[in-house]
């Protein structure tokens, strides 16, 4: 309520109030949907959110609204017009520069650089181009099919959380088809039910959301938003305790028990280890500091010394790896029968495009790494917290570049992962 002795004009999302069931229609009739639909920048849940806040954000708080059809009346809805008017040319303009980058990325790459020079090593105006091109709001986009690029590859997500009543979210999910069961289960439940998610206890968060068995199809991507949408709404936050760890399975991945393409994916993660947690990092301020940071990576710390060339099984490897939740990296599955590689680096997210990017980022690092041939690879393996000093920043580029050419085959997979590296930075060595 406004404080006494006159109006309070701050800006404030709560109820809407009589001038905003006026001024709210208004505001969809400026054509910010239509904006964003026509120009192809997806509207993420997070997004749409967003600008549903943003709608009655600037709506002054009066003591008393004023009457329809009154000059004070008039004013307003003008403001808020005007208002709206000005936020869907600024959508316009960042849609028509974001199409412009990625039509020019789309020519040379694939048009006017011959095949041999198309190496983002090689080439830095495709680097740059893809760099400005991962700043704008199309690098966001939150995608409904073929998004991992192979119908057969299966994954999972769980996604920590904290904040929320975990039996309102359990009932919440339980009520939107989601779930099974419309209470909080037991860690790692024997009851899940294929198909269905499930929140479960885990005793450093307040709870977990694990999925199930997933693959790339549009129902996947939503569920997987509106999971993340029923979050928000109950009020669930991410905190430097919350991982969203990623699951792929390693059979449909068609590694079979060849220990050769486990090792194959270890020594890529091991090489790239500095890139794969700055890409994981999503908490502290600005989103840019891993969750492990400030705890010595106790839940997702790096793996062991090394030497996976001298691993003559697969159980002998994942002791190299690490085959525990300790580890970014978790072999630990392929033992039993779930047979999945857990990527444990990632941080949570209540954005289903992030968590998206995560899916994609450890699916396509599973298959490709595990079919490279041996000397594709770099041998040397590049710490985590080489480049936190900042003193190296060009040879962390070439590290993304050298990445991207050697994981990712498609444009949109490569701007994506673009989009996770200028989301965050460097992150500090482990301490001891």
């Amino acid at each position: 309520m406004p404080s006494k002795g006159g109006s309070r004009i701050t800006a404030t999302a709560s109820a809407p109030s009589a001038v905003a069931s006026v001024v709210a229609p208004a505001l969809a009739s400026a054509g910010v949907a239509r904006a964003l639909a026509s120009t192809g920048v997806a509207r993420t849940s997070a997004i749409a959110d967003e600008l549903e806040v943003e709608q009655l954000a600037f709506v002054p708080e009066l003591e008393e609204d004023p009457a329809t059809g009154s000059p004070e009346w008039a004013d307003l809805y003008a403001r808020a017009v005007g208002r709206r008017r000005e936020e869907r040319e600024r959508v316009d303009r960042d849609a028509s520069e974001a199409q412009l980058l990625w039509d020019e990325f789309l020519r040379t790459e694939g048009q006017e650089v011959p095949e041999g020079e198309r190496s983002l090593v090689a080439n830095d105006e495709l680097h740059e181009q893809l760099r400005r091109l991962a700043r704008t709001a199309a690098a966001a986009e939150y995608e409904r099919e073929n998004v991992i690029g192979d119908s057969n590859q299966t994954f999972g997500i769980e996604i920590e959380f904290d904040g929320a009543d975990p039996n309102v979210v359990a009932r919440a999910l339980y009520e939107a088809g989601l779930a099974a069961s419309p209470q909080q289960q037991s860690y790692h439940s024997q009851n899940r039910v294929p198909g269905k998610w499930v929140l479960e206890h885990d005793t450093t968060v307040t709870g977990e959301i694990v999925s199930p068995v997933l693959k790339d199809t549009p129902e996947t991507w939503d569920q997987l938003e509106r999971v993340c949408s029923i979050l928000r709404t109950h009020g669930a936050r991410t905190t430097t305790r919350t991982g969203g760890h990623v699951h792929v399975g390693a059979d449909s991945a068609n590694m079979d028990h060849d220990v050769n393409r486990f090792r194959k994916v270890a020594a890529a993660c091991a090489w790239a280890e500095d890139l794969m947690y700055r890409l994981a990092a999503g908490t502290g301020r600005g989103g840019k500091r891993h969750r492990g940071a400030g705890s010595g990576y106790r839940w997702c710390g790096p793996m062991g010394s090394g030497q996976f060339e001298q691993a003559q099984s697969l159980s002998d490897l994942a002791t190299r790896v690490g085959s525990s939740h300790s580890f970014g990296l978790n072999y630990g599955n392929l033992l039993d029968s779930r047979r999945t590689i857990e990527y444990r680096y990632f941080d949570s997210s209540l954005d289903p495009a992030r968590l998206q990017a995560n899916i994609k980022l450890a699916c396509w690092v599973t298959k490709r790494a595990s079919t490279l041939p041996d000397s594709a690879i770099p041998q040397e393996r590049v710490r985590l917290g080489t480049h936190a000093g900042g003193g190296a920043a060009e040879r962390g580029d070439g590290l993304l570049r050298h990445f991207a050419d050697l994981m990712f085959v498609r444009p949109k997979d490569k701007l994506k992962l673009y989009w996770l590296y200028e989301r965050s930075a460097w992150q500090p060595a482990r301490s001891a």
